[in-house]
């Protein structure tokens, strides 16, 4: 799940990392899919499948190093937000570095003093992981919905939390979908959080993993699970 506040669960980066199927009509007919009726000892192993693939909680943070330029800063940026508050729980480290007119932040170099770069634009702050926050850098494929939802795939992530399967709730009448019946499936989850988002400035500025951790038991979560070779299965970004 990726969270886009940011939810990384997969939906579109806070890049939560659930993931929400792309839904394409397909030629099967509504009888079938109405005569496709899933029961809840199917659905509960298909999200518990589910969440133990793609379960974990991720903020959207792909790539690092990660910069944070003074336009950022003015403009309360996620990043500029939020990194601040990881280098004080010791996940990240930063260095003031130059930030040259003509230059990307890819290839901005470390270097305090700006004062006597005719070309410098300033001066910005470059994040790198440390050892602790690699331990939450999740390296792990994921597929997040980018612009006009077309899907975009990631290799890693920050995730801070991971979700389990609570109880299935409830699941809507299964419709045709890409030659499949498919169904929303609405289920209560669990959380098990990183002990640093117990940190209250933390959750202030991830709102939405403190929303999702505050609720576990009570918030619904979805994800869409289609009928296929006599399995419900869930439906990924893309699929």
């Amino acid at each position: 799940m990726i969270l886009n506040e940011e939810v990384v669960m997969t939906s579109k980066p806070l890049t939560l990392s659930v993931a929400i199927g792309v839904l394409l009509m397909g030629p099967l007919g509504p009888s079938r899919a109405a005569d496709a009726q899933p029961n809840e000892r199917e659905l509960t192993a298909a999200v518990t499948r589910y969440l133990s693939e793609h379960g974990d909680l991720c903020v959207g943070k792909f790539t690092w190093p990660r910069v944070v330029t003074q336009a950022d800063q003015q403009a309360h940026t996620n990043d500029a937000v939020q990194l601040p508050v990881l280098e004080r729980l010791g996940l990240v480290e930063s260095t003031e570095i130059a930030a040259p007119a003509t230059a990307t932040p890819a290839t901005w170099t470390a270097g305090p003093d700006t004062q006597n770069d005719p070309n410098a634009a300033g001066t910005a702050r470059r994040y790198v992981l440390t050892a602790k926050g690699q331990r939450y850098y999740s390296q792990k494929k994921r597929i997040t919905l980018g612009p006009h939802d077309q899907p975009v795939e990631h290799d890693q992530d920050l995730c801070v939390a991971s979700l389990t399967l609570a109880k299935v709730v409830r699941w809507s009448t299964p419709e045709s979908i890409h030659g499949h019946p498919e169904t929303v499936v609405r289920y209560t989850y669990h959380v098990k959080a990183a002990e640093w988002m117990a940190d209250p400035e933390a959750r202030r500025v991830f709102p939405v993993v403190d929303r999702i951790i505050r609720n576990q038991d009570n918030m619904l979560m979805s994800v869409n699970v289609k009928l296929q070779d006599g399995h419900w299965s869930p439906v990924l970004p893309g699929q």
